[in-house]
């Protein structure tokens, strides 16, 4: 069978965001499924040059310094190990549109090697607004554009922000994002894990993710704040790390609700976080398809997002989940005030989640997708047509 090489940026066991994530479980469920697989990525300290995890074999090159340093070395010592590899392999898979998916076109165009390139986001943090901003990031689209033969989008945002640039019909396929369902789903009652987590006779909404100014955090501090005169027992646990974690606290001491906020940090085990919880909440200002979003559906848990990126796709136009405008307060007030004095409808929107998810987004139906589309470019003579 032939070999899939996949370029990413960084990969476990470093602290990885959503689309390294997916790597992994695609890495790892085409290893199950018994693809060779070869994940490149950048090297870091205390790690091994070459690793085997989970069947899936990591290769790290050489990668030094910082900052644009660290991405010229780890692009020059990329491609001659792709070429050392080159009988090995006749997919190069890069997930982002940035050096990694550069230097698979680049290699790709040489060796005529089969390109994919998966976008991980839509809006103003997306791949290709952040590639507009620099003359670089613009070099890349061109390069992109005439040598990829596949770009993966997650949401019909993006693929009509990926046509905006120039990309073609040929080249845009829609793939989403995916989840192992059953990895999430309570094995407790929700009480006796609330009483472990110290959140007894809570009702419990959780954010779970990078604390960042695009995940505009300061809206449901807000709609937390105008909720507790009606819901007093509500309490938010935010799990995750970033930069606006001092930020985040000083709003909650200033809106006088620090008693009913929890800052949970960095967790191994997210699954006690969701099982805990009796809504989840994604307030983002932009986004691709959200893994903390597919977890929770996963666990069956009432959900409630902004309507960007992926968002309106994944809940299925708000039949399975609330959908919000994004930083509109009020309307996330009401929204939670609804939700957390409707125990009926918070059940029926969890159980039409997980329904989704097992007939949508399990990897078991993703996975089976990426099969296709790699069986499908194989089994090509030629490189699909594209304008040039």
């Amino acid at each position: 069978m032939d070999g899939i090489v996949m370029l990413v940026n960084e990969f476990p066991p470093l602290p990885v965001g959503g689309a390294e994530t997916q790597a992994e479980r695609l890495a790892t469920y085409l290893v199950q499924r018994q693809w060779p697989v070869w994940v490149i990525t950048r090297h870091a300290k205390n790690l091994p040059r070459q690793e085997l995890r989970q069947g899936v074999r990591i290769i790290r090159p050489f990668t030094a310094g910082a900052g644009k340093l660290r991405t010229v070395t780890f692009f020059l010592s990329t491609i001659p190990v792709l070429w050392r590899k080159r009988n090995s392999y006749k997919v190069l898979h890069a997930h982002l549109a940035f050096v990694p998916a550069l230097v698979g076109v680049i290699v790709g165009r040489l060796l005529n090697r089969i390109v994919i390139i998966k976008l991980g986001g839509s809006g103003a943090s997306g791949d290709i607004r952040v590639s507009l901003s620099t003359v670089r990031g613009r070099i890349r689209l061109a390069a992109f554009r005439r040598w990829a033969d596949v770009v993966i989008v997650l949401s019909n945002v993006m693929r009509e922000e990926a046509l905006s640039v120039g990309f073609n019909e040929l080249q845009i396929r829609s793939l989403p994002n995916g989840v192992d369902a059953r990895a999430f789903y309570p094995e407790k009652p929700k009480p006796e894990i609330q009483k472990e987590l110290g959140l007894s006779d809570k009702r419990v909404v959780l954010f779970v993710g990078r604390l960042t100014p695009v995940k505009s955090l300061p809206t449901i501090l807000n709609a937390i704040a105008n909720s507790l005169p009606v819901c007093p027992n509500l309490h938010l646990v935010l799990v995750g790390e970033g930069p606006e974690l001092a930020v985040l606290e000083k709003q909650a001491m200033e809106l006088g609700i620090e008693a009913h906020v929890t800052f949970a940090g960095k967790q191994t085990n997210v699954k006690r976080y969701l099982n805990a919880a009796d809504i989840f909440v994604l307030p983002s200002k932009s986004e691709g398809i959200s893994n903390a979003l597919l977890e929770a559906m996963s666990a069956g848990l009432a959900c409630m997002s902004t309507s960007v990126g992926g968002g309106n796709e994944v809940l299925d136009g708000g039949e399975c989940g609330l959908l919000i405008p994004p930083e509109d307060v009020s309307a996330w007030t009401k929204a939670l005030i609804d939700l957390a004095t409707n125990p009926e409808r918070r059940l029926q929107l969890g159980e039409a989640a997980r329904k989704r998810i097992l007939g949508y987004y399990d990897f078991s139906v993703v996975g089976s997708k990426y099969e296709a589309l790699y069986m499908e470019l194989l089994n090509y003579d030629h490189k699909l047509e594209r304008q040039a």
